[in-house]
């Protein structure tokens, strides 16, 4: 597995794409709105100015991915909760749609915000989701999260969910160009998109 060094990331642009359409009537300026489901995430950014033998490594990394070959892990620090040491999985087998039942938190209390991150999978099936509504725990330690995008396929019960540092395995939409400048300086923009 090969996962990008996030001390190196200068800044983030991070988007959840939709298969949406919609068509407008030139008379009435009515819409109709399909939607076929589809949601994955999009994300560009810049890496930090590197130097020397530092930019000559981050260069190799994106290269060996072979342009849309390849993908690779982006564990994105905004979306890092580091002081969350508490083992999470799902709770029951055979949940579907965009609500997740979840257990090992504190009793009692407030588990994930709306805004908050998580993920599931590891490897090219880890898959990131959004908190969309503030979530607590019962008396037992359950908590039930809301969130988007659906789910793409049944977590096994038991499953680890990750909050502390989520991921989301990204594949490139188009190679990385290097660009050096004096003094060994190298610079990076990155597109790329979820690897489903």
């Amino acid at each position: 597995m090969s996962e990008l060094p996030l001390t190196l990331v200068e800044s983030i642009e991070r988007r959840l794409a939709t298969a949406v359409s919609a068509q407008t009537s030139p008379f009435t300026g009515s819409q109709q709105i399909q939607d076929w489901g589809g949601e994955w995430w999009e994300v560009s950014f810049d890496m930090a100015l590197t130097k020397g033998r530092n930019g000559r490594r981050l260069s190799a990394f994106l290269t060996a991915l072979g342009g849309l070959r390849g993908w690779f892990v982006l564990r994105d620090p905004s979306t890092a909760q580091p002081g969350l040491t508490r083992s999470i999985t799902v709770n029951g087998a055979f949940q579907r749609g965009n609500l997740l039942v979840t257990a090992g938190w504190a009793p009692e209390a407030e588990t994930l915000q709306a805004g908050d991150f998580f993920s599931l999978g590891t490897g090219r099936d880890m898959r990131l989701y959004q908190i969309t509504q503030d979530a607590a725990s019962d008396l037992g330690g359950i908590s039930v999260l809301r969130f988007t995008p659906r789910l793409r396929s049944t977590p096994p019960d038991l499953a680890p969910v990750e909050v502390a540092s989520p991921g989301l395995a990204l594949r490139l939409t188009q190679p990385v160009p290097t660009r050096i400048s004096r003094a060994d300086s190298f610079r990076f923009s990155v597109s790329a998109r979820e690897a489903l």
